[in-house]
């Protein structure tokens, strides 16, 4: 077992897609907070976080692609160190980010004691995407909130924990070939097949669509850890301050209280 202070823990600090629909289980662009020791490492900041990371307070800021509702929050600059592909810095660099460090392509790099490894993904022709997998003394995850296609899937998600994937959409492909490049988002039941070919036990779905964010929260989740089930998965859907920890222990995920709401900081509350 991992020592106490190289455990991990996770704050889905937001869980919704570009979309104009809210809930009050999905306010804010999805975001991950990854707590490890004094590092409070921010994966993605969308524009529903532009004057809200003083409360959040990372360390770093790590994006997975240059959309708004991933770097919008970072249009007037950011607290702490911006890392992201040489693709997605080009494409802020009009955003008066002080501190900017290029994240190579499939080579890990350290962060707050973490380590990001950066894997290209099909999602958009004018915002490359990438998923980070993100390896500790405590366990791995994967981070993959915009897909179209993972490429060499079973490769890419070999001996991780947990993914944490697109729910943007449960059963219906939202895939779509534009200028010989398929773009768009990928269903969750894909997404399960990928993990099913890697072997991978546990799933969580954020960056939710309409038909999520909408639809009755029980019945919705009911769904997704049934379709799961079928596969050997223990798969759920994110809403805004839901936790994970690292090391994984089922029964400690399970009944975890989940936050009824975010202060304005985004810290859980309730």
């Amino acid at each position: 077992m991992a020592a106490k202070n190289e455990a991990v823990e996770l704050t889905f600090l937001g869980t919704r897609g570009e979309i104009g629909v809210r809930s009050r289980r999905h306010q804010r662009h999805s975001a991950l907070l990854i707590e490890h020791g004094n590092a409070r490492v921010m994966i993605d900041c969308g524009a529903d976080w532009l004057g809200r990371l003083d409360g959040v307070a990372p360390t770093a800021i790590v994006l997975t692609h240059a959309h708004l509702d991933h770097a919008g929050g970072l249009v007037r600059g950011a607290p702490c160190t911006v890392y992201a592909t040489g693709e997605t810095l080009r494409l802020l660099r009009r955003f008066p980010i002080l501190d900017r460090r290029r994240v190579p392509l499939k080579k890990s790099v350290a962060i707050g004691g973490l380590r990001f490894k950066a894997y290209p993904v099909q999602h958009s022709i004018r915002a490359p995407a990438v998923g980070y997998r993100v390896s500790t003394k405590a366990g791995s995850f994967f981070y993959l909130p915009d897909v179209a296609r993972l490429p060499n899937a079973a490769q890419a998600l070999s001996g991780i924990d947990v993914f944490i994937g697109d729910g943007a959409t449960i059963r219906r492909s939202m895939v779509r070939v534009k200028q010989g490049t398929t773009i768009g988002h990928a269903p969750i039941t894909g997404q399960l097949d990928w993990c099913v070919k890697a072997h991978v036990g546990h799933a969580v779905f954020t960056h939710c669509g309409s038909p999520i964010v909408r639809g009755d929260p029980r019945t919705l989740s009911a769904i997704v850890r049934e379709l799961g089930r079928e596969r050997n998965i223990d798969a759920r859907l994110a809403c805004d301050g839901d936790q994970l920890f690292l090391p994984w222990n089922r029964s400690a995920q399970e009944t975890e209280r989940k936050p009824d709401k975010l202060d304005r900081a985004g810290r859980a509350k309730g």
